[in-house]
């Protein structure tokens, strides 16, 4: 028939085009005609999905495109409806693509250890006090930690300022006392505050290296990522041809519900595409040495998610216009 010859004209072109936009991201970025608040939307959105990170959001796009072709099976066809997933499959292409050039090395990965939280806030002054002088007794070393240092300049700041406070106090009218003694309570809890970041950032130090010494450390720098490659060029090919021939579809209406039954029968096919991913995050988190983890594909997702984020937010910044004034 004249129309599939047309329509694989048409998805041969549109996936070419992609194809080779796709040499980087700001290419990439330039040919989908992304404005920084369309990036940071995207970005948003994949922040949001906290499951299973980028897994999950193209799942939250590619669904409801099926959901729409099923209704569309038994009643009349909505040109708007088909439009308005125009938009959602065009970003679900870009960060297919945008995730090919993390995984394939052409993005480097952001640098810096796993960011590791250790609340403090709740632990005494005085039994961080212990702790750290207990450490420098067993080790004399330990007081040239940075964070160590930063403790002690505090402690010296403390006693100076209560020195003062109780100078001054006796000659303090007693109506301003209440008064004088409150600002220099803020005084000591920024001073208070800051012991307990330094001891939270020592800790979390701890923790890091901890976790790097029994090969735990950020999975992206342990996982063999450019193993994905491959699925991800056959979903970002695949992504395209849904939204080439949905296009097609509004565009030829004439034939367009043969178009849309052809496309719904591929439901299967597509949701597939998401289960070869996560079995392909359990094949690298097996590698890994984490057959028994099973929270280690979704981590994995959230991980991948992250990073585009962190891309994504970049790409915002370089494609936004410079402030004048």
């Amino acid at each position: 028939m004249v129309w599939m010859v047309e329509l694989e004209r048409r998805i041969s072109g549109d996936w070419i085009e992609a194809r080779e936009a796709a040499a980087d991201q700001y290419t990439l970025s330039k040919f989908f005609q992304l404005t920084p608040e369309r990036l940071h939307d995207i970005a948003r959105s994949l922040r949001l999905c906290v499951e299973e990170g980028v897994l999950e959001y193209k799942g939250a796009l590619l669904r409801p495109v099926f959901i729409s072709l099923e209704a569309m099976q038994y009643q009349s066809v909505s040109f708007v409806e088909l439009e308005l997933h125009d938009r959602p499959l065009e970003n679900l292409l870009f960060v297919i693509l945008l995730q090919r050039l993390v995984c394939s090395g052409v993005i480097t990965l952001s640098k810096g250890r796993t960011v590791i939280s250790i609340p403090t806030e709740a632990i005494g002054v005085n039994a961080i006090l212990a702790d750290i002088k207990q450490r420098i007794r067993l080790s004399a070393d330990f007081q040239k930690h940075p964070a160590v240092k930063n403790i002690f300049v505090q402690v010296t700041i403390y006693q100076k300022e209560k020195k003062k406070m109780e100078d001054l106090l006796p000659t303090i009218k007693e109506d301003k006392s209440d008064t004088f003694r409150g600002n220099f309570q803020e005084v000591f809890q920024k001073i208070f505050d800051s012991i307990r970041k330094n001891y939270a950032d020592l800790l979390a130090e701890e923790e890091a290296r901890r976790l790097e010494q029994e090969g735990q450390s950020d999975i992206l720098y342990r996982a063999s990522l450019k193993s994905l490659v491959p699925l991800l060029n056959d979903q970002a090919k695949e992504v395209s041809r849904l939204r080439s021939t949905l296009a097609f579809a509004r565009s030829d209406k004439y034939k367009t519900r043969a178009v849309l039954v052809s496309v719904f029968k591929d439901k299967a096919f597509f949701l597939a595409l998401m289960d070869k991913e996560n079995l392909a995050y359990a094949r690298l988190c097996a590698e890994l040495g984490r057959k028994s983890g099973l929270d280690c594909p979704p981590a994995l997702g959230k991980r991948l998610g992250g990073e585009l984020v962190r891309v994504l937010e970049k790409l915002a910044r370089v494609e936004a216009p410079p402030q004048v004034g």
